[in-house]
């Protein structure tokens, strides 16, 4: 009867330990942050062009790497917002690392660049699905 006992606990024991087959659907993914390194807008002047340029740095604190887009929202002056795709770089970020996204354009052409100041207004990372 005490045999019978000790192997109903072990039992039990092994039973519990076991690791789930649907361990990969625990994962949970944590959101891709950013810092802003640097942004700078510079209108047009007789002397110089409008430039825009930005540094951010994403930030991946997950044990795998993550593919997506970053998006980034930026304001002119008159109040109205656009948010886009800057260029292919930080699609990819590794496993606990980071990516910096480098942007610089100049353009003489009114066009482009608004007289109005473009301000920063956030940074998102949209994750690609699979």
């Amino acid at each position: 009867m005490k045999s019978l006992k000790v192997l109903f606990v072990i039992a039990t024991l092994l039973f519990f330990s076991c690791p789930s087959d649907d361990l990969e659907d625990d994962i949970t993914t944590q959101p891709v942050t950013y810092k802003l390194l640097s942004f700078t807008f510079t209108p047009q002047t007789d002397l110089q062009e409008d430039s825009l340029s930005y540094e951010i740095e994403f930030f991946n604190s997950n044990n795998f790497e993550v593919k997506g887009i970053p998006q980034i929202t930026l304001t002119v002056g008159d109040g109205s917002t656009v948010t886009g795709a800057p260029n292919s770089q930080c699609r990819v970020i590794s496993a606990n690392s980071s990516c910096i996204l480098s942007y610089y354009a100049v353009d003489d052409s009114p066009e482009l660049f608004p007289i109005a100041p473009i301000e920063f207004v956030k940074a998102d990372y949209v994750l690609a699905e699979e």
